[in-house]
């Protein structure tokens, strides 16, 4: 039925105001990145602490993610929009108001919890209302709207923080979030029914059970190795939560994702390649402000004018890329993007860590992404049953959110365990850090690498059915049409 849809200016600003929704909650976890320090001493609180104003938002917006396929069954896109923004303005008030630690975390988890019934929500609506020959340009589009936020979020919270203090960053938004909840009121529709099924609550705590526990495995990892109590543990409970959803969800007859996806191969490696390649791209955004700070002394705007290029070309590339895909299908894009992630990893890891390359590294990385992550998602999707669409776009958007906390957790073990086997030199610390970093990633992207090619191989054209194949349809029509004559 999508084919006979048009891409209606409501329906483009349906899916706008729900990008909206994404845009506010990652801007304002960047940009309260870049002002971790004055929060540390305003708050009265050490770097881990703080630290949770970012890793608990993500943990929690993952595991509301996993729960977006119920959602999008059991309730209407319009409901689950507005509780989405109601809950996340609730929270930005809580924290425009607040001084205290707890108050403020509690708020940043409301915005958790918005942002992870937001962001599958806007593909949801993509794959459901999209022509299938627009969907790579729309994908693309609310791409842009929610690249733009890192790119805009610590140069946004530095300024606003050293001008007006860090409370200005949550009022700001404020206009931006009742915008998005006014458009959404006003655009978003419903074109499939709803219907009454179970929660999964086993399989969900299962699912979050697991991610948790790898969180907690690598961020423990650093600080006291994995041969202790807390470590065990967190990787017990870890492995017990993949390995129990799998044996369980094999015999539910409902359950909250399932496993039958995994079945596909085609499926199954563009998620892991979607999950190693994302966690690489977010060692880029630690490692190289950590080392433009620690090694070469630079200061905290340096870092974020180094990272803004890269971030901008992100943001466009996703429409450009999208664009490729309706016309030219998955492979090109596909192709194109592999070799720019794969050309700024090398840049990294062959070359000296200077302002410069660093700030070309991150554009090559930035620009591949850009070109491969969105084309990747909507390939995947495109070649699965209808049924499980809502699902798919629940895997990617966990494993998207929850490979970039992983991502930095695991570059700041690594950077973390050679400074302190290093502590006399923290630069030389530092800078061995990242170059082994970099060589993890290396290899990590050769893997993901011959994943992606394989998944190429295993696409079937006419399930993108991009705009190439409808003019081949469209002349072989024209030639048969011809030949009656």
């Amino acid at each position: 039925m999508s084919d006979e849809k048009v891409l209606s200016p409501k329906l483009i600003l349906s899916i706008l105001s729900i990008a909206l929704i994404a845009f506010t909650d990652i801007m304002l976890e960047t940009a309260l990145n870049v002002s971790f320090p004055v929060l540390m001493k305003n708050l009265h609180v050490d770097a881990a602490t703080v630290q949770w104003l970012t890793s608990g938002v993500i943990l929690l917006t993952s595991m509301v993610i996993i729960m977006s396929s119920w959602l999008k069954d059991r309730f209407k896109n319009r409901s689950q929009f507005l509780a989405a923004g109601i809950i996340s303005l609730v929270g930005i008030l809580i924290d425009a108001i607040s001084n205290q630690f707890p108050l403020i975390l509690f708020g940043r988890l409301l915005q958790g919890v918005g942002a992870g019934v937001g962001l599958p929500l806007m593909n949801n609506v993509i794959f459901e209302q999209v022509p299938v020959n627009r969907r790579g340009t729309m994908v693309g589009l609310a791409s842009l709207i929610v690249s733009f936020s890192p790119a805009l979020g610590p140069a946004f919270g530095g300024f606003l923080t050293d001008a007006f203090g860090w409370h200005m960053i949550f009022w700001v938004v404020i206009p931006i979030q009742l915008f998005s909840l006014i458009l959404g009121w006003l655009t978003i529709e419903q074109t499939v029914s709803t219907k009454k099924v179970r929660f999964d609550l086993i399989g969900w705590l299962l699912l979050s059970a697991f991610f948790i526990g790898g969180l907690i495995t690598i961020d423990r990892f650093s600080a006291d190795g994995l041969w202790n109590l807390p470590s065990m543990i967190a990787l017990a409970a870890f492995v017990f939560g993949i390995l129990g959803y799998y044996f369980y969800a094999r015999n539910e007859k409902e359950p909250l994702l399932s496993p039958k996806m995994f079945a596909k191969p085609m499926f199954r490696l563009a998620v892991f390649s979607a999950f190693i390649l994302q966690m690489v791209n977010l060692t880029f955004n630690y490692a190289i402000p950590m080392g433009l700070q620690l090694i070469l002394h630079q200061n905290s705007s340096v870092a974020g004018l180094a990272l803004f290029p890269g971030a901008l070309g992100l943001a466009f590339m996703a429409v450009l890329s999208g664009n490729l895909y309706d016309r030219f299908g998955a492979r090109l894009p596909n192709n194109i993007g592999l070799a720019l992630i794969f050309a700024g990893v090398l840049f990294m890891t062959v070359l000296p860590f200077t302002v410069l390359t660093a700030t070309l590294g991150f554009i090559l990385m930035q620009l591949g992404v850009g070109f491969w992550n969105g084309n990747n998602m909507t390939n995947a999707i495109s070649n699965m049953d209808r049924e499980f669409h809502n699902a798919g776009n629940s895997i990617f958007a966990a494993v998207n959110n929850y490979s970039a906390a992983v991502g930095i957790a695991l570059a700041a073990s690594i950077v973390s365990v050679f400074q302190n086997s290093h502590s006399a030199d923290m630069a030389k610390g530092t800078s061995l850090g990242i170059m082994w970093t970099y060589i993890m990633d290396l290899i990590l992207v050769v893997i993901a690498m011959m994943m992606s090619l394989k998944v190429m191989k295993m696409t079937n054209p006419r399930a993108n059915d991009g705009r190439v194949v409808a003019r081949i349809q469209a002349k072989v029509s024209q030639v048969t049409r011809s030949n009656k004559k």
